[in-house]
């Protein structure tokens, strides 16, 4: 392979299987001679507004309503979706529904079209699950190409790892391709997406905006299958800034541990694949180690700014789960770039955590002397529990926002400001 080479990966996983060689185009992908099923993600976070206020699901649908009117009547296509059928309260790993069986599109097109509307953006990402399913969808015996257009905003939030798996459904099926189309996604999302795809010899497209969407799934439906093999050899994983407390390294495949990475030893050697990296209380998927190359992790970092003793939990956006916590005694986390939640009691504060950079929170301070031992409420101004002090807590740390604090039988209003202390004087 010639002389080492240093990758870093600022986000998720390397692009790429291991490393994709590019050896020819599949006979088997005549276009009169194939399926196209497409797979939508109706999870949670579809509910996301684009700059044009709409939501992402709803662009996401007219633009697969787009497609499906221009393709041609005789065109042998299925829809998916998954995370619509449950709300994320739920956890549901195998929410996921044919929606649309494999017909010429003549046939169905309306049909797919009403199913569209239907969809409400609701649950989890269960992508591993989902292409496990529709391994499923095509018909026994069928000996043409098989593509699958994956549509998401988001990466992998069950259990599973969606790259190990795209890597075994082609190993048992070399006539099927998955194309990735990520829309609005983050870049450890993208990561995700470009994996999946480059292993089964299909690619990864990108959208920001409807159109946009529109436009990369028309491509992706003209993109044929590449034949694709594997690179044997050694690679180097490495953690940057590694924790004190260590990383876990697993085979992404086996779910055997390999290794341990920590602040004293941040790098190790690896045979070339895929893997998984705990990152405090998260799994860091499908990181993928080249032959002579170092593959580097960069989490990011959050630091808040007068941290309460009790602590503040940090949740991931999407599913709701706590990746970890800062409080007045840990006042530095590590994390896997993405949007979060910081709690400040049940108060949710968005952040979006970039990779190998610390993000610092500063909230702002209630501060009352002598507030007395039966404590003083704050609420948020539509009514909501926020925090309390009392004489044991005098000061309560919060975002900033609008708020009233109760005292002495009275409901006073206040705006908090980011970085500022409001002090109240006990009557």
């Amino acid at each position: 392979m010639g002389k080492s080479m240093e990758i870093i990966i600022a986000a998720a996983v390397m692009v790429g299987w291991v490393i994709v060689l590019v050896i020819g185009i599949s006979p088997a992908w005549a276009k009169e001679n194939r399926m196209i099923e497409i797979i939508l993600d109706a999870s949670g976070s579809m509910e996301g507004k684009l700059k044009t206020g709409e939501s992402k699901l709803e662009a996401a649908k007219k633009a697969v309503q787009d497609l499906v009117k221009q393709l041609p009547p005789d065109t042998i296509f299925s829809f998916r979706a998954y995370g619509f059928q449950s709300t994320r309260d739920q956890k549901d790993c195998r929410d996921t529904r044919l929606l649309i069986p494999f017909s010429p599109l003549g046939e169905n097109r309306q049909k797919l079209i009403d199913q569209l509307r239907l969809l409400k953006a609701r649950g989890y990402t269960p992508i591993t699950f989902v292409l496990t399913e529709v391994g499923k969808d095509f018909p026994a015996g069928f000996e043409g190409g098989k593509m699958i257009i994956l549509v998401t905003d988001g990466k992998e939030t069950c259990e599973g790892d969606p790259c190990a798996l795209a890597k075994s459904l082609v190993k048992a099926d070399s006539r099927l391709v998955v194309h990735t189309v990520g829309f609005g996604v983050d870049e450890t999302t993208k990561q995700q997406l470009e994996c999946i795809a480059r292993g089964t010899g299909g690619k990864y497209f990108s959208a920001e905006d409807a159109t946009a969407l529109s436009q990369e799934m028309g491509k992706a439906v003209e993109t044929v299958k590449t034949i694709v093999r594997e690179e044997k050899g050694q690679g180097r994983l490495e953690v940057q800034g590694a924790a004190l407390a260590g990383h876990r390294v697993t085979n992404a495949e086996t779910g055997e541990k390999v290794a341990s990475l920590s602040h004293t030893q941040s790098s190790v050697k690896l045979p070339a694949g895929l893997y998984n990296v705990t990152i405090g209380k998260a799994v860091w998927k499908s990181v993928e180690v080249m032959p002579n190359r170092t593959t580097i992790l960069k989490p990011g970092f959050i630091k808040v700014e007068h941290a309460s003793l009790a602590g503040h939990k940090i949740l991931d956006a999407e599913t709701g789960l706590e990746h970890g916590a800062v409080s007045s005694l840990q006042n530095n986390t590590a994390l896997i770039p993405g949007e979060y939640w910081v709690l400040f009691g049940k108060i949710p504060w968005p952040v979006m955590i970039a990779a190998g950079q610390t993000t610092l929170l500063r909230p702002g301070l209630v501060h009352v002397p002598g507030a007395g031992i039966q404590g003083l409420k704050i609420r948020t101004a539509a009514g909501a529990m926020a925090g309390e002090v009392s004489q044991t807590k005098s000061t309560e740390p919060l975002p900033p926002g609008n708020y009233t604090i109760e005292m002495g039988g009275k409901k006073i209003p206040f705006v908090l400001k980011e970085g500022e202390t409001s002090t109240f004087e006990k009557k």
